[in-house]
């Protein structure tokens, strides 16, 4: 896998991560937004790279996983990124809106709020990496190969 791939893979995670979190900001939508993170995330980030072939190729199913991984941590860093200071802003101005102890995480213990925010992108990647694996090998069977990928070499290794 290329490093100009990876980094464009994170660009696009902490994007959607970023929209999500400003979704989530509305009460109705934070269960969609989270659902959407935990289980879909890599799938739309693939999917999207996939888009025309141009931000990325044809991938095999241990790819698919490392990106998917990938994919589900920075994902989740963008949504608390952005979901975080925002509640703590709204909190500020409406007095009555829930704020889901976040105001009280960053004035008590940061420390606790940051170690729970990075086990929780943890688990996501997980989760997102097996919904990769699960979509490239989806993808397997929809997309052709190009000749000539699957010839053996004849170099022979003698010791």
């Amino acid at each position: 896998m290329n490093q100009l791939v990876v980094k464009r893979t994170i660009i696009f995670s902490l994007i959607l991560g970023a929209i999500l979190g400003i979704l989530g900001l509305l009460p109705f939508l934070i269960g969609y937004s989270l659902f959407v993170l935990l289980f879909f995330s890599s799938v739309i980030v693939i999917l999207y790279m996939k888009k025309n072939d141009r931000y990325l190729g044809i991938i095999d199913t241990q790819q698919g996983a490392i990106l998917g991984a990938i994919i589900g941590f920075f994902s989740s860093i963008g949504f608390f990124a952005s979901f975080s200071p925002m509640v703590c802003i709204i909190k500020l101005i409406y007095k009555n809106y829930y704020s889901y102890a976040i105001p009280d995480a960053f004035s008590m213990g940061l420390w606790l709020f940051l170690t729970i925010v990075l086990m929780v992108a943890i688990i996501f990647s997980m989760i997102n990496s097996v919904s990769a694996m699960g979509l490239a090998f989806i993808l397997t069977y929809f997309e052709k190969k190009p000749p000539n990928t699957d010839t053996l070499l004849d170099i022979k290794i003698e010791d």
